[in-house]
This record gives structure tokens, C-alpha cells and sequence, in this order.
């Protein structure tokens, strides 16, 4: 298959930047920049049927140890606090994807939030141009039911 063709039956395929995160609300009020004013992340789908994101907030602290490793056994020694900090400030996952029309199921098969393990995260998307938004259902957050949005950019070669 050729890549025009793989891409007129996979508008997903490729890399994409993130460029905004927001929560929609019950009561239809969006609540912006949810994860910080410049999220920085990247998600990739791929011809072979996988998938991988990783975003985090622009505004992370570094730690106050000198961590270059998670197999660093110093790492055991952060402050609570700022290992807290620094894992919600940070989504990772990767696996396998199917697209359903406009919906996008990932089949998760690592994370850093290892609860996803094993679950299948479905997600509607709209394209306009070079950009793709990607949506969740109402998910439970801080007991109210929210839809996350995020606007993710095509990178181009």
C-alpha cells in the first residue's frame, strides 16, 4: 500500500504535538489549559497498528536530587512531595490501536499509570487540516464526570 493510500484509510498515521489540553464540564463551560498553558507531549500512530503518547505540563519543577535515571537508586530518596509532583505532572502510555470511524480505541499495554494496563482507552476524533482533536468520554475526575480535549498538530518532515 502506498503511504497516500495508507493515509486516506488511516487519517491518523503519523506523529502529532500536542497543542492544547481542556476539560469540558457537565454544565457545558470548558475549562482551559488543564495541563498547564503549553502541554508538551507527542502521539504516534503507526502502519503497523501501534500506538504511543507522552505529554507532560510545560511548567514541571526539575528534583532536587541530581536524577538522570529512573534505575537510580537515589531516586528512592526524593522527597514525597516532589516524586508526587513529578508523576502528576507526566502521561505515558503505548500499545495497540483500532479505528472505528471517527473513534480511536488504544489498547494499553504499558503506562505510567499502571491502573490502565490492559484497558481499552476510546477516544472520538475531528479532523480540520493539519490538526487532529481527540476526545474522551465523561470521565470521573475529582467526582465530576468531565470530557478531556486534546488538540494535537501533524509534524511535518
Amino acid at each position: 500500500m502506498s503511504d497516500l493510500s495508507a493515509a486516506q484509510t488511516n487519517p491518523l498515521l503519523g506523529t502529532w504535538t500536542l497543542i492544547s489540553a481542556s476539560a469540558i464540564n457537565p454544565d457545558g463551560t470548558v475549562t482551559p489549559q488543564v495541563y498547564s498553558p503549553n502541554p508538551i507531549g507527542y502521539i504516534t500512530y503507526t502502519p503497523e497498528a501501534r500506538m504511543m503518547v507522552i505529554f507532560s505540563r510545560s511548567d514541571r519543577l526539575p528534583l532536587s536530587g541530581d536524577i538522570r535515571s529512573p534505575f537510580s537508586k537515589d531516586i528512592r530518596s526524593l522527597p514525597t512531595e516532589e516524586c508526587v509532583q513529578a508523576f502528576s505532572t507526566f502521561n505515558a502510555y503505548a500499545g495497540t490501536y483500532t479505528l472505528n470511524g471517527n473513534s480511536v480505541t488504544h489498547h494499553v499495554e504499558v503506562a505510567s499509570i499502571p491502573n490502565r494496563v490492559g484497558k481499552d482507552l476510546v477516544r472520538t476524533f475531528t479532523l480540520n487540516g493539519n490538526r487532529v482533536t481527540l476526545k474522551t468520554p465523561p470521565t470521573n475526575t475529582d467526582g465530576v464526570l468531565k470530557v478531556f480535549e486534546l488538540v494535537w498538530e501533524r509534524v511535518e518532515l
